[in-house]
């Protein structure tokens, strides 16, 4: 490998009209808070030693480079920066900081006719920005504007507009990241710089400039070879940024199709979709998309590996025929299609277009299982059920909802096994979408509920679930309560087969419905009993009220809310308002009851 090293201050690569261009198997811009706070510190460390007549030196580690000859040009060159995007990139957000501060120096020179510096602000900003925007190049006699660093497709509208001065809308992370580097520096650069007095103000730009020039440096290393860059990237982290799996596998499949530009390019443009998302939630997608093709979950540190020998077998090859080309293309379009799968459920959004026989009730049930039970263990069966029809995956969200929280929440047990009937079921589904069945899926949830979370053990846990006063969430409660009412009618026409909502025009929301105390959760007066006080927060008090019925009798005693309960619309509340009186008895009865209730509702049949 032919390398060429260069050790220099970072405005040493910004002179003679420079080119930097950023490959298609990078990662967007993905310095954070951290970085950006470091760089800034830095920053002002060699301004203030600037500033007191020293100088200083900041050595900001080594970027690689591919260089390769400018087509039609003389002697003139563009670098692929392999490793030091996020440096290079950051450098050129804080040039376009300082050209925004000499465009307000220019405005109020011209305001107050103050000529010099008017003149010397206007000569600055010229050479500033073909330094580090744009410049005019002539290539085959034919002169154009080239930018002076551009990112990834995905990257560089956003990032050319934000440096011009445009405010464009984020629309991906690492457009939010952009624009918040940015933002710090120019805050960084005006807390510095700015100066009533517009000669200072200048002076105070020039030392910044001056920090660029001189006090910043890096080491640049510079190849000639392609694939050997493919290479070095893989190994190479951005000043202790590690690259993600989903950067490592973007540029693993854009290296295989090398040569065979339009599944390359294709592939790029969904990968650039793919990691729109924090890095963390893509990595969450991944795992959940491996475990539900897999049957297994990927290892915690192998992912990048497990995904490759999964879905790209043909990383092993030594040559990428045009067939392994539309192959690679092909799985990573599926893979797009999941991924936007996982966008979908983790917000309780149907993936399906809606139609009958799956109602309004039954699509909220996969917000109650995602959004208010914070439940993500049912993810790669999810994913894969996306294969079959709606009605089969409405029934097992309600399945796994039910499941989740009679199980996980309820009697408090462990996941692990549940996500591995979870993993087990997903294989089935996507080796055979067409003839799968739920019985195994049913048969195993049940036979853990028998074992690990039997009846008298779920009654019993039960208890625990309480009204919070302060501190703590009480959708669990809330979820319980919505969820007896839901199955209250099928239970008391006897409770047979498989549990069902037989009045499905009802969809109480969490947002639309509140939890409702029979006994005042504030008794005073004539209100108050001592020998209730102690219960008032258990699920034998407690109760729903939907969005149409009045909400104002909280502090009420039990005569007065009757006739409120009469007309509200749960089932459970006109059963309370049948009650002559409410003491310590009718509520622990109450309680016992809902117990049962639910020992029938929460069983996978």
């Amino acid at each position: 490998m032919r390398v060429d090293p260069e050790y220099a201050a970072v405005g040493e690569f910004f002179q003679n009209q420079p080119l930097f261009r950023i490959p298609k198997y990078q990662r967007g811009y993905a310095w954070d808070r951290d970085e950006i706070e470091d760089f800034t510190t830095d920053l002002e460390k060699l301004f203030n030693t600037r500033k007191t007549g020293g100088q200083g030196n900041h050595f900001m580690g080594g970027i690689v480079s591919v260089q390769h000859r400018l087509p039609g040009g003389v002697s003139r060159y563009y670098h692929e920066l392999v490793d030091g995007q996020q440096r290079m990139a950051t450098f050129v957000l804080l040039a376009a900081a300082l050209l925004r501060n000499y465009e307000q120096i220019i405005a109020k020179a011209r305001q107050v006719n103050d000529q010099p510096n008017l003149e010397i602000a206007e000569r600055r900003f010229e050479r500033l920005s073909s330094r580090f925007i744009e410049f005019d190049q002539e290539i085959n006699r034919v002169t154009s504007l080239q930018k002076v660093m551009e990112l990834s497709k995905a990257d560089d509208l956003f990032f050319s507009s934000l440096i011009r001065g445009q405010n464009p809308p984020a629309e991906r992370d690492s457009h939010e990241r952009l624009k918040y580097a940015f933002e710090q520096i120019l805050n960084k650069v005006k807390l510095l710089a700015q100066h009533n007095d517009l000669s200072i103000y200048l002076d105070h730009l020039e030392m910044l400039e001056q920090n660029i020039d001189a006090d910043f440096s890096i080491l640049r290393i510079v190849t000639y070879d392609q694939k050997e860059a493919y290479t070095l990237f893989q190994v190479l982290n951005d000043r202790g940024k590690s690259l993600t799996e989903g950067d490592l596998l973007r540029a693993k499949t854009l290296e295989m199709l090398e040569g065979h530009t339009q599944q390359q390019n294709a592939v790029e443009a969904l990968w650039n979709d793919m990691l729109a998302d924090p890095p963390r939630e893509t990595e969450e997608y991944l795992r959940w998309i491996y475990a539900s093709y897999s049957g297994v979950r990927p290892g915690t540190s192998t992912l990048f590996d497990d995904f490759l020998k999964t879905f790209y077998p043909q990383y092993a090859q030594s040559t990428i025929t045009i067939g392994d080309a539309d192959s690679i293309y092909l799985r990573t379009q599926e893979l797009y299609q999941e991924v936007r799968h996982c966008r979908k459920l983790t917000k309780g959004e149907w993936i399906f277009p809606f139609g009958q026989p799956v109602t309004a009730w039954d699509r909220s049930r996969l917000a109650l299982l995602v959004n208010e039970l914070k439940n993500k263990n049912s993810m790669p069966l999810l994913l894969a059920a996306a294969k079959l029809d709606h009605r089969k995956f409405a029934e097992i969200v309600r399945i796994m909802e039910r499941f989740m929280f009679r199980y996980t929440i309820i009697c408090n047990q462990h996941h692990g096994r549940v996500l591995d009937i979870v993993q087990n079921e997903a294989l089935a589904i996507r080796r055979n979408p067409s003839g799968y069945t739920l019985q195994n899926l049913k048969a195993n949830l049940q036979h853990l509920l028998d074992t690990k979370a039997d009846d008298t053990f779920f009654k019993t846990s039960l208890d625990t679930l309480r009204y919070r006063e302060n501190n703590g969430s009480n959708k669990p409660l809330k979820y319980f309560l919505i969820t007896i009412e839901d199955y209250l009618r099928w239970y008391r026409s006897g409770a047979t087969g498989e549990p069902e909502c037989m009045d499905k025009s009802r969809v109480f929301t969490f947002s639309d419905t509140t939890i409702e105390h029979i006994y005042p959760r504030n008794a005073t007066g004539t209100s108050y009993d001592p020998a209730m006080d102690d219960l008032k927060n258990t699920i034998g008090n407690l109760t729903i009220m939907g969005p149409s019925d009045n909400s104002t009798i909280g502090n009420s005693d039990f005569l007065a809310k009757r006739p409120v309960f009469r007309q509200s619309t749960p089932v459970m509340n006109h059963e309370i308002a049948d009650l002559t009186q409410w003491d310590r008895s009718a509520l622990l009865v109450r309680g016992n009851e809902l117990k049962e209730i639910a020992a029938r509702v929460f069983k996978i049949r």
